[in-house]
């Protein structure tokens, strides 16, 4: 999975790169930066699942941080 800095396949809006200063601090070189501020790792499985293939919509994840920007906080 080297390809996961590469931030053109990031396609996931909360999928965030590793930065340089904090390098081997995430086993796949990336990290969901969900609005709430929490941060949640990605397994391998789901990050080639739905994280770089376009099919972001699909992850749990990113529905509820959806949701939650949406509903919750008075924007929909």
């Amino acid at each position: 999975m080297g390809q996961g800095n590469d931030a053109e396949t990031l396609k996931c809006p909360y999928l965030r790169p590793e930065r340089a200063d904090r390098l081997g601090a995430f086993p796949l070189g990336v990290y969901c930066r969900l609005p709430d501020g929490r941060v949640r790792i990605p397994s391998r499985d789901e990050l080639a699942r739905f994280c770089t293939t376009g099919h972001h919509g699909d992850c749990a994840g990113f529905r509820r941080a959806r949701y939650l920007e949406t509903v919750v906080s008075g924007l929909a």
